[in-house]
């Protein structure tokens, strides 16, 4: 198979077509070695992702003058930790290394494809490709889980995620692209689709906003409660921010996606991040506990881990009073990422929560890679607990295996006060929702002392 780019080559692109048969071999004639970031992968001989980024800001650059259609799929083995801890680092390498030859071979022409980070391929389509993405990513897809299977044990099921992003005129570098496959992959997984208004938004309309958003006192600062179940619990608060200026032009929750679309989301989580060391570290501590939500853009992000290690590692009061909590559907997409991003949060001495608990098949599996102390239940988990008692049971059980892991559990999103008795007795350590505080701007909530639940 020939693996060559449409490029064009008086645009000096970062790699040049090699012989039929063979990938790119990364150099262009003006070169000598690559650098030593630029080299192929040991295991499976395909480019890193350095080299892919800039092949992405060549196919920009182009689009932006004669419209080069082209799109970036991230293909993700999702569960590829797990079938290595089955056959071994070993064998897990040969299987990986098989997968990336099958990948290369069953690609069309004029595809360059790459390895991410750990388990993670990417391959970069151009001009008929492009177009016929999706179709293309299926079938391969199906072409890796039908040859991968029959070798694995008979308790395990490779699964696999595609993220597409197409490579839009009015996208300014690689990074967006990323980020859009990525939160592509995210809505695949959680079964919904984008907001049509947060699909629509350009990038530059994102950043005019945010600059808006993150101009100081522009940003507010709400809490709300997480009421505990259990005495001697410390006080836990989760963070909720809101534009000041009602005039801003997006809502804040659709703002928040559409930055994270565009990879941006990582200067807002600094922001506040920033905002609250300046405002509310007094405030916070080991018995009172403030819950900050991260976008997926932070969690991959090196840059970030970095930021946060200097800001927060001479303030240990401080850090042991945070909790960082990301979303299981952003643990999922993000999983590759994740061993960094726990152990500077280990690191920090603060704590991890997952948020939307229960959204995908078989949650527990992910707490493997995160060391989480709490979890927050999906919503669809606690719907109808009070008249369904099959589905009271499934909760008590999952909550036990959780208590069992030394996990606190989360009942979020509470409008209605008679779902208190049944999370009361699935185990509940902690509710959550306006029947029982709405988010204000102090931390000021009378937590209870004690508790009495009438089950009749």
């Amino acid at each position: 198979m020939e693996n060559r780019s449409a490029l064009d080559t008086n645009a000096a692109p970062p790699f040049s077509p090699g012989p039929p048969g063979q990938a790119s071999t990364g150099r262009s004639k003006r070169q000598g070695r690559p650098p030593e970031n630029e080299k192929r992968d040991v295991l499976t001989g395909l480019h890193k992702q350095r080299y892919l980024a800039r092949a992405i800001d060549a196919c920009l650059k182009q689009n932006r003058r004669r419209g080069l259609s082209a799109t970036l799929a991230l293909l993700q083995l999702e569960n590829f930790y797990e079938i290595r801890s089955w056959v071994g680092i070993s064998e897990a390498d040969l299987l990986l290394s098989d997968i990336a030859q099958l990948l290369l071979k069953s690609l069309p022409q004029r595809v360059l494809l790459c390895r991410c980070h750990n388990y993670e391929f990417a391959a970069l389509l151009v001009a008929d490709c492009s177009i016929n993405a999706g179709l293309i990513t299926e079938k391969l897809k199906q072409a890796v889980l039908s040859a991968v299977s029959p070798s694995l044990p008979p308790q395990l099921e490779l699964k696999c995620g595609v993220g597409l992003a197409k490579l839009d005129s009015n996208i300014p570098s690689w990074p967006v692209v990323f980020a859009r496959a990525r939160h592509n992959l995210s809505l695949a997984h959680h079964q919904r689709e984008l907001c049509t208004d947060a699909s629509s938004i350009a990038p530059d309309v994102v950043l005019k906003q945010l600059e808006a958003a993150l101009e100081p006192r522009e940003l507010a600062l709400n809490f709300q409660a997480w009421a505990h179940l259990r005495e001697g619990s410390p006080e836990h608060y989760e963070l909720r921010c809101a534009l000041a200026s009602r005039d801003s032009g997006l809502p804040t929750s659709l703002l928040f996606e559409a930055a994270a679309r565009n990879a941006q989301g990582e200067r807002i989580d600094r922001r506040i991040i920033k905002q609250i060391i300046a405002e509310r570290a007094e405030e916070l501590g080991p018995q009172r506990r403030l819950i900050v939500n991260l976008s997926h853009n932070s969690v991959v992000s090196i840059a970030f881990q970095r930021w946060l290690e200097e800001r927060l590692a001479g303030s240990p009061t401080l850090a042991a009073g945070l909790v960082f909590q990301i979303s299981e559907i952003d643990a999922l997409i993000a999983q590759h990422h994740l061993l960094p991003f726990c152990d500077v949060i280990r690191k920090l001495g603060s704590a991890i929560s997952l948020s939307n608990f229960g959204c995908t098949p078989n949650p527990l599996r992910y707490l493997s890679l995160v060391p989480a102390s709490y979890v927050k239940l999906d919503p669809n988990l606690i719907s109808k607990i009070d008249v369904n008692q099959d589905k009271l049971e499934r909760l008590r059980q999952l909550v036990a295996e959780l208590h069992a892991r030394r996990i606190g559990v989360v009942a979020p999103m509470l409008e209605q006060l008679r779902l208190l008795p049944p999370l009361w007795q699935a185990g509940a350590d902690y509710l959550q929702g306006h029947c029982l505080h709405r988010s204000e701007e102090a931390m000021n909530y009378k937590f209870m002392q004690s508790l009495s639940v009438n089950f009749g």
